[in-house]
């Protein structure tokens, strides 16, 4: 269920854009005319009816875009980001709706909080806005939260986002029960035995600096875990922020052999190396890690062909205070939603 506030449909025309919609082969600077919030007409010198008129000269204008991970830090953290601070930002972004991760304090693991956040978006959000329920109660990862009850109020698939499901028993047992509900696994891959302590990926850079290193096997491994564990139980599931070469590998193999599985990667990964991590920049610093070069290569290749089926920011805001510390001090996480578009358009 997405939900947001009630808005009057807009009437305006935009002019001069660069007009980009691959489905139906549109590459053209045109104007188009929307009446009352529907795309009404495509050309030059349209009627302006009396519409609010858009200079969209140097811009592109495309069908709008969804992101399905963004952390709105509600409950529990307003100081970071709220649902309309959030939903604003997706929008100046270019996006049409997103998908809330439910690692808040407290935690999206009961339909009593979540309704209180669909209660919250219906006044506040700017454009639609779903919530993913937690995997495990608390993200504790020691026992399921009600899936069936949450699926029911609202939840749109479901997740431990920020926490992996460490245990094999446990996260066969989520695909059983979410089978239940006909939602979706939305995976957070790490093996923390092998990333803990680790800052940057683990290479050159991680040594030259001094910072302990996060190893790409350290995802790729319980990459290869859930996959097995989805074509043992014939479940579909979803892997979040791919980063490494290794998972590509493993999911396009997962996929070969019928696995129903579906990932996503983020523009950071897609833009950057560790390279940038020189700079010593803590708004570089996010989980996981940026990768090495050839590991670019590699999600860039998947999402080209198909194997890496969509691109999500993982918008993680932080107060000011905290990210202006020492790289090794700062917390995870880097914004994204209004620089997406601009950053994977430009680079």
């Amino acid at each position: 269920m997405l939900v947001r506030r009630d808005a009057p449909p807009e009437s305006l025309i935009v002019t001069g854009a660069r007009v980009l919609d691959p489905v139906q082969g549109v590459d053209a600077q045109i104007d188009v005319r929307i009446d009352d919030g529907v795309i009404a007409q495509l050309g030059t010198s349209l009627e302006q009816n009396g519409h609010r008129v858009v200079e969209g000269t140097g811009l592109v204008l495309a069908p709008a875009f969804v992101d399905p991970h963004v952390h709105l830090r509600v409950p529990g953290r307003e100081d970071e980001e709220t649902i309309g601070s959030g939903t604003a930002a997706a929008a100046a972004g270019g996006y049409c709706a997103i998908l809330a991760m439910p690692n808040t304090d407290p935690v999206v693991d009961s339909a009593a909080v979540l309704g209180a956040l669909f209660e919250d978006a219906r006044r506040e959000a700017e454009i639609p806005v779903g919530f993913l329920a937690a995997i495990t109660k608390g993200q504790a990862g020691g026992e399921l939260t009600e899936m069936a009850e949450l699926a029911d109020a609202g939840a749109v698939a479901f997740s431990d986002d920020g926490r992996p499901v460490t245990a094999p028993g446990l996260m066969r047992r989520a695909l059983q029960y979410g089978s239940v509900t006909g939602l979706k696994l939305a995976l957070h891959c790490e093996e923390p035995t092998l990333s803990r302590g680790g800052h940057v990926h683990e290479g050159p850079v991680s040594a030259e600096l001094g910072f302990g290193g996060y190893p790409s096997i350290a995802e790729s491994v319980m990459v290869e875990r859930d996959l097995s564990l989805a074509a043992y139980e014939e479940r579909p599931l979803h892997l979040l922020h791919l980063s490494a070469r290794e998972s590509v590998a493993a999911l396009r193999a997962a996929r070969e052999c019928g696995v129903e599985a579906t990932a996503e990667v983020t523009p950071h990964h897609l833009c950057l190396t560790d390279e940038a991590v020189r700079t010593l920049d803590s708004n570089l610093k996010m989980n996981p890690p940026l990768r090495s070069r050839e590991d670019r290569a590699a999600l860039i290749d998947a999402l080209r062909d198909g194997t890496i089926s969509a691109i999500a920011t993982d918008h993680a805001p932080h107060a000011r205070h905290e990210k202006e510390v020492p790289f090794e001090a700062a917390p995870f996480g880097v914004t994204g939603l209004e620089t997406a578009f601009s950053a994977l358009y430009t680079h």
